[in-house]
């Protein structure tokens, strides 16, 4: 028996490169009119390989016929071989093991039944495509041993069939090991091909798991980050319009006192109202800005002890008597202590108004040790009833959650006399 040509190269082969089903690569299989394109081509490829060496027999005129078949039923047979595997190639997308047997079948069989193997070498591009898209569906180890099967298979039917028809054995095994390197070559490096893309699709889906987690992590600390900056700008407009609300009505209230026995100074205190309402209001802005500040803007910053005199200031403006006493390095503390420190303050002072209008306050900081102590003490109101319907509630809430974030403690008694007591400590060395 004469030995075959070698083994065409693939035309089809690219195709079969991009049939894994997975979001992360190229699709092929993903629709029937890309499965009938794919089944087509791979006909094509085969059906020109398979039928050049009868059509060129037939070519040259040879009149003698060795099958049983008439000519045009054995090249029907081989057209309909060449339809049947491209077909089952088209659906080993999700049959990819019963792929391989029916193509391995198909090749067997006609090969067995027309002794003619050597016409059919062009069915090998189909069986090596079919062991490669099994390699990019299983295990490697899966895939390896069904190119051994499929191999030995084949193999193993050829050399039955060569012996069987008169073949010394010396020939036949010359011939097999011909035949052989046109089959496995191809199909064993198909089916390498399947295992490296297997392993980049997994690695791809990795690193598209992994950056999902990741987005999903980073919008989850994105979410905290605004409700945290809101609550913070949150308790900053209820810091700046508690204070200035309360001075507003503190105001009010004097005007309102002294307007039937001195209708002038009433109207002095009606002018400080006004100028009070544009402080409220270019404060309350200021806040405003950082909620819709960017990362381009700067938000305001936070006042801190230093300010201290001026929050003092602004509350004797509205009547209220205050006593203040500073002791220690106040100008050293780091940023976050003296800005707690600051609004903490700034809130006793506007719970004093709010509650004991007209009552003196006596406000001690001071630097002791490793800690800052702030002092803030009201007597009995004075004159007046607590002004109603400005406080949020948030208040001691507040100071509470802003002292225990830096490990601090607070402390609050109403007093004999009438009045109200409030100390807080905050340790420098856990600020620090």
């Amino acid at each position: 028996m004469p030995t075959p040509d070698p083994s065409p190269s693939s035309p089809a082969g690219p195709p079969g490169l991009s049939v894994v089903r997975d979001p992360a690569v190229t699709r092929i299989l993903g629709n029937t009119r890309a499965s009938v394109l794919f089944a087509l081509t791979v006909f094509v490829a085969t059906a020109v390989q398979v039928l050049s060496t009868p059509l060129a027999a037939f070519a040259e005129g040879i009149e003698e016929w060795p099958f049983a078949l008439s000519r045009p039923a054995v090249i029907a047979l081989l057209v309909l071989g060449c339809a049947a595997q491209a077909a089952v190639l088209g659906v080993a997308d999700r049959f990819p093991q019963t792929a391989v047997a029916v193509v391995a079948a198909i090749h067997l069989s006609l090969a067995l039944g027309l002794a003619a193997p050597t016409w059919l070498t062009g069915m090998y591009l189909v069986i090596a495509l079919s062991l490669f898209l099994l390699a990019t569906r299983r295990s490697a180890g899966l895939a390896v041993t069904w190119l051994a099967i499929t191999s030995l298979t084949i193999l193993g039917g050829l050399l039955a069939l060569v012996i069987s028809l008169g073949t010394s054995p010396g020939v036949a095994v010359l011939w097999l090991s011909a035949e052989a390197a046109s089959l496995v070559a191809p199909s064993a490096a198909a089916t390498t091909l399947g295992i490296w893309w297997a392993g980049r699709v997994r690695r791809m889906r990795a690193a598209r798991e992994e950056a999902d987690r990741a987005r999903d992590e980073h919008e989850a600390r994105v979410a905290e980050a605004q409700r945290q900056e809101r609550a913070r700008i949150a308790q900053e407009l209820h810091d700046v319009a508690g204070q200035h609300l309360a001075g507003l009505i503190t105001l009010a209230d004097a005007a309102l006192a002294i307007a039937p026995g001195r209708p002038e100074q009433a109207l002095q205190l009606v002018e400080e109202v006004r100028d009070e309402g544009r402080f409220a209001a270019a404060s309350l802005a200021g806040a405003l800005a950082d909620l819709r500040a960017t990362s381009h803007d700067s938000a305001a910053s936070v006042p801190d002890l230093r300010a201290l005199d001026g929050l003092v200031a602004y509350w004797r403006d509205r009547g209220m008597p205050v006593e203040l006493r500073q002791q220690g390095a106040l100008h050293d503390l780091p940023a976050v202590v003296s800005t707690t420190a600051y609004r903490c303050v700034q809130e006793a002072l506007t719970n004093a108004a709010r509650h004991a209008p007209g009552a003196p306050v006596d406000v001690e900081v001071a630097v002791a040790g490793h800690a800052l102590r702030a002092t803030v003490v009201n007597g009995p109101t004075a004159a007046g009833d607590p002004i109603p319907g400005i406080g949020l509630g948030w208040g001691l809430p507040a100071i509470t959650e802003r002292i225990e974030l830096l490990q601090g403690t607070l402390s609050t008694r109403a007093l004999d006399s009438g009045g109200w007591h409030l100390r807080f400590d905050i340790p420098l060395s856990a600020a620090g």
